[in-house]
């Protein structure tokens, strides 16, 4: 449930009518989507929490998640591979790791605990990506790499080193005495059967499969009420959340002496993981996921030439904007949905009508937007394409960008017998006067459509790809709305995406959801707790934190390196 972040503790009743898509017009599809699973992170006895509703008042009291073991995302395993066997040259890992793409929360966001399971096809998939693995790292050239002693002593000695040392890159720690036994005994039992690499390759085979280097633990050991982190399980932490990847020896040796315990070291210690290339790939999925902008990827546009192409530079386009405002200028959520630029090349800027439009299609500048093209997030391209049908914009899917994904409320499931739109008919209706006749004209529709429709209709001066326009159809275009508080008062009116996104940047209950999704993302679900960095949440809020600066500053909550009971 959306509330599980607590950014706005808003829970939406059950009666509705618009889901994911307003059906009618040709292009638009018919169908809601839902989630994909759950919020709560699994503890350790293996039970999904159940979600806390939780205002940001109400949240002076850091919580604390349970126990959990983290399954490795898709993107995380393939990190721990290419960590471990750097010493390969030119090894195209990607292709040989068979992990599907990770299942999403129902927050749309792909890195939850409690989603990220292992069933049979995760595990036959897991299996594969094994052996073609150890089938790489075994073949004579990369072993010897890999393991020198191989090609001069290939014996049981040299398959100890080989278990110690990979081991310990894939477990992110040495292996204890009874573990390194158990691998060698596999190896014992193949390479007398056959020969010292296959011996090496099953052993390999089973410690890529080890619960110990698909899973994260942050189980701990039990100090009075709570438990307590190891030093082993806060660097692994650390290097997954901030930096996408396995620890560095230098980060497990900071670990092996016992000083990521200060809460100071570990904001210090992510901001650099957060710096690192694997670091803005971390950033730029979370982005990604939490505002949806991947969405135009699979749009299709019925009058737009070679929107195939386009919506590749879309998406391109958001990740250099996002790149720019939350990186290289360590920007705040105002910032972020007011910026007055966008990164654009030739083709996008034929496209929207303003910008260099003889660029070349590699050619990326910054450009200022002009006075009436929006600003920020919300009038970016992917945004406003992604969020519309084939042949017309869609006040009801804006709207709900806003209604979900900025002031977190919970969308309402979708009955039956949803009414069509009216097909678009130039010069007849606009786009407002079409969704207004259909929505208010049922009761049903009209109790859910109320909360989201007229944010969307500030959206209406841009078309189904993005482009602004003065008038549709001839017609003058009405982009006054306004966006309701959980008690049904309003909360914000305005006229225009710009006067919306201005209004929005400014409202502490933007910042304290978006701060909601990041710190549930980086908690890998938050345990189905809302509040776990109230302190962060609070910086973010008042302004004091950049978006970069709050993600990093999670590390300083107490549960990084606590647990409570389960």
């Amino acid at each position: 449930m959306l509330v599980a972040i607590g950014a706005a503790g808003v829970l939406v009743g059950a009666m509705g009518c618009a889901g994911d898509v307003d059906p009618g017009s040709s292009g638009s599809g018919g169908s809601g989507i839902g989630g994909n699973g759950g919020t709560g992170a699994v503890g350790v006895g293996g039970t999904a929490p159940t979600p806390a509703v939780t205002t940001l008042s109400a949240c002076t009291t850091p919580g604390l998640e349970p126990p959990l073991m983290r399954r490795l995302g898709a993107t995380e395993f393939a990190r721990t591979i290419q960590d471990a066997f750097s010493t390969i040259p030119t090894t195209d890992w990607s292709s040989q790791i068979r992990l599907g793409v990770d299942t999403l929360s129902s927050l749309h966001l792909g890195n939850d605990a409690s989603v990220l399971l292992v069933g049979k096809q995760t595990a036959e998939e897991i299996l594969s990506s094994a052996e073609a693995i150890a089938t790489t790292v075994t073949a004579t050239a990369n072993l010897n790499t890999v393991l020198p002693c191989a090609a001069a002593t290939p014996n049981e000695t040299c398959a100890g080193t080989f278990v110690s040392t990979v081991g310990k890159r894939l477990f992110r720690r040495a292996l204890a005495a009874d573990e390194r036994e158990r691998y060698l005994a596999t190896y014992r039992s193949v390479a007398g059967r056959s020969d010292f690499k296959t011996g090496i390759k099953w052993a390999l085979v089973a410690m890529i499969q080890s619960p110990r280097t698909l899973y994260r633990s942050e189980v701990g050991t039990k100090v009075g009420t709570t438990y307590s982190l190891s030093q082993v399980e806060i660097a692994s932490q650390l290097a997954y959340d901030f930096g996408g990847g396995p620890p560095t020896d230098a980060l497990l040796g900071r670990a092996e002496r016992n000083e990521l315990g200060d809460p100071t070291v570990l904001v210090t210690e992510a901001r650099a993981l957060l710096a690192t290339p694997g670091g803005r790939d971390v950033l730029r999925r979370f982005y990604r996921q939490w505002s949806k902008y991947e969405r135009v990827a699979n749009e299709v546009k019925n009058n737009v030439a070679n929107f195939d192409v386009l919506r590749g530079a879309m998406l391109d386009e958001t990740q250099r904007f996002i790149d720019e405002v939350v990186v290289n200028r360590q920007g705040k959520v105002a910032d972020l949905l007011t910026a007055s630029f966008t990164m654009l090349n030739g083709p996008l800027a034929q496209l929207y009508g303003y910008g260099n439009a003889t660029a070349a299609a590699m050619d990326w500048t910054e450009v200022n937007r002009p006075a009436t093209f929006g600003l920020g997030l919300l009038a970016q391209g992917s945004m406003l394409a992604g969020n519309a049908h084939g042949d017309s914009s869609s006040p009801t899917l804006r709207g709900l960008v806003v209604f979900e994904r900025l002031l977190c409320n919970e969308r309402p499931p979708v009955p039956a017998n949803v009414p069509r739109i009216e097909e678009p008919s130039p010069g007849a209706k606009t786009t407002r006067q079409r969704y207004e006749t259909a929505h208010a004209g049922s009761g049903a529709c009209n109790v859910c459509h109320l909360k989201f429709d007229p944010i969307g209709f500030a959206f209406e001066h841009f078309d189904e790809v993005g482009r602004y326009r003065a008038a549709e159809g001839g017609l003058p275009i009405d982009a006054t709305g306004r966006a309701l508080a959980p008690d049904g008062s309003v909360l914000t009116s305005f006229d225009g995406l710009t006067d919306l996104a201005t209004k929005l940047g400014a409202l502490p209950q933007v910042s304290n959801c978006i701060g909601g999704f990041i710190e549930t993302y980086t908690f890998g679900g938050g345990g189905g707790q809302s509040c776990l960095a109230p302190d962060a949440r609070k910086g973010l809020t008042e302004g004091r934190y950049g978006l970069l600066e709050f993600t990093a500053q999670l590390a300083a909550s107490p549960n990084f390196v606590r647990r409570t009971a389960p």
